[in-house]
């Protein structure tokens, strides 16, 4: 690593820790190791948390099938407009993770090419009933999709837009809320900020693998993985090394989290509707996620600061989990 890293780093400023750790206070001295080094490590963990490619080829088969399904539904069972297809989320901006339990959720929106002029509830129910029995474990309707769960690798959710006469597109919720979003913005916004920064879409799925582990430990609620994306973005630090990489942005954000403390926190989406992501977690749930942050950026501090790689490995795994530093199978 060189200077400028270490200079960036010793400079990070006052920020309270668990166990009294506090940059740039005097109380306790913190200087990053070459002996810590764990940019290989971390690069495996990437690959480690990667879809295997037998598992893009069943989404894609079953994207293709549900496509063809639906289209032909609304084609022969109605007189509503036919729909067509977009994949929205992290497959699309190449952030998706597989979580513990080794499936991932995927985003395919269906899009109406004007107003249909009917409920929301009655499109649910009409894509609901195109896909009836395409899955054994069944389909279900949520407020914010329709999702179809498959028994192994993956389950997809159905979100429902329509285009209207200007070019807007708006997407629906339960209640037959509209609201004006545009998924396709939001994809080519992502890869403007994300081009040519390879580092940038690892540190993020970093986190949303943290963020995995860490749920299912502690049994809270967190910010979604867009929301989780959106503050990456915004407080990226790289480095030479994707640990120090992820541990300044870490400490960046945790920085925002202290100086703005829990209702002044914000993730805005960056095109329509424009709101706040984040709005949907209560106070109760913000405290919750906050205290497992700080622990995740001490646990860091200590990883990147270690005398011995084997110190800084050990740290991580408690940070990322068993799967970190372990080899994929194939």
């Amino acid at each position: 690593m060189n200077n400028k890293d270490v200079e960036a780093l010793i400079a990070v400023g006052a920020i309270g820790l668990l166990g009294g750790l506090v940059f740039g206070s005097g109380k306790k001295s913190f200087k990053i190791s070459e002996e810590s080094n764990c940019d290989y490590h971390l690069k495996r963990f990437n690959e480690r948390i990667t879809i295997h490619p037998q598992k893009v080829a069943n989404l894609k088969r079953a994207h293709e099938t549900i496509r063809n399904k639906v289209r032909n539904h609304f084609q022969t069972k109605t007189n509503l407009p036919v729909p067509d297809f977009f994949i929205q989320g992290s497959y699309k901006m190449k952030t998706l993770v597989e979580n513990r339990s080794a499936k991932c959720d995927v985003d395919l929106a269906v899009i109406f090419p004007y107003d249909p002029l009917v409920w929301l509830e009655t499109l649910q129910n009409h894509i609901k009933n195109a896909l009836w029995n395409h899955t054994t474990k069944g389909i279900i309707i949520k407020e914010r999709c329709v999702r179809l769960n498959y028994v192994r690798d993956f389950h997809i959710d159905l979100p429902i837009y329509y285009i209207d006469e200007y070019g807007r597109t708006y997407f629906g919720s339960r209640g037959d809320v509209w609201e004006q979003a545009d998924p396709k913005s939001f994809v080519e916004w992502f890869k403007t900020k994300t081009k040519d920064r390879p580092q940038l879409l690892r540190l993020i799925r970093y986190l949303k693998a943290w963020a995995n582990h860490t749920k299912i430990k502690s049994g809270r609620k967190f910010p979604s993985g867009l929301v989780l994306t959106l503050w990456v973005i915004k407080h990226y630090q790289s480095s030479t090394r994707d640990d120090v990489a992820l541990f300044k942005t870490c400490t960046s954000i945790l920085s925002y989290l202290d100086e703005n403390f829990q209702f002044q926190w914000s993730a805005k989406m960056p095109v329509e509707p424009k709101d706040n992501a984040l709005s949907r977690l209560t106070s109760y749930q913000k405290s919750g996620f906050y205290e497992e942050f700080k622990k995740m950026v001490s646990l860091m501090t200590e990883a990147v600061s270690a005398s011995h790689q084997s110190t800084a490995i050990g740290k991580w795994k408690r940070i990322l989990g068993t799967r970190f530093n372990m080899l994929r199978q194939s």
